[in-house]
């Protein structure tokens, strides 16, 4: 099976379980709500899976297999208490680092790319960080972890190869919505920005996998 035929089946999916979790999100129904949430999630669960074994691999030993998996658990986790839910993906992005240092060394634009990143979050939450008491290391800490992630993926179409490209994109649409995702709660957001918050987060999802099928 090939990365086209594996889209076909699977986006025509993502974007039904996209409309019904926020139709049951207005719905008032939490709880179903969370169910499509995760469901919607764990198609880049059965993406990276599937790749792995078909190209021949473990997915159990494969740590970007346990960055989607820790990702679905997050989902559910960050609705029902938001900071063990960033821990959770916290840990999802250490395996994701692991597995993308793997692909290729860390170089300097790396470097520049992960200070660019640091540095435009501590601006966006220039506001929020003198209220967060406790919870400030994890709130500084979280994004460094994120950065890390993007400044690797960025790169690897230009170190490595263009088959990269996907996941560079998805790199930079998982930072994006996780910063969306703490703006809107330290900030309360209107709930006008979950949809394109969810829309990045999924997207960063398939594209991530995207590379696994090549």
């Amino acid at each position: 099976m090939s990365l086209l035929t594996y889209s076909c089946l699977a986006l025509p999916l993502w974007g039904a379980l996209f409309a019904l979790y926020f139709i049951l999100r207005g719905a008032k129904l939490a709880r179903e709500s969370l169910i499509a949430k995760c469901a919607a999630s764990f198609l880049a669960v059965g993406s990276a899976g599937l790749a792995l074994c078909l190209g021949g691999e473990n997915p159990l030993t494969q740590p970007v297999f346990w960055f989607f998996l820790l990702c679905t658990a997050a989902d559910a986790l960050l609705e029902l208490q938001f900071v063990l839910g960033m821990l959770v993906f916290g840990g999802a992005h250490v395996c994701l680092v692991v597995w993308l240092w793997g692909l290729a060394p860390v170089g300097p634009w790396s470097l520049a790319v992960w200070a660019a990143a640091y540095l435009g979050a501590a601006w966006l939450f220039r506001k929020e960080l003198p209220t967060l008491g406790r919870l400030t290391l994890p709130f500084c800490l979280y994004p460094a972890l994120l950065g890390a992630s993007l400044a690797l993926g960025v790169v690897l179409p230009f170190t490595v190869g263009a088959e990269y490209w996907p996941l560079a994109v998805g790199t930079a649409c998982f930072f994006v919505s996780d910063m969306m995702v703490a703006k809107g709660e330290l900030s309360h957001l209107p709930d006008f920005w979950h949809k394109p918050v969810m829309l990045l987060y999924w997207a960063a999802l398939y594209l991530i996998a995207a590379p696994l099928w090549s």
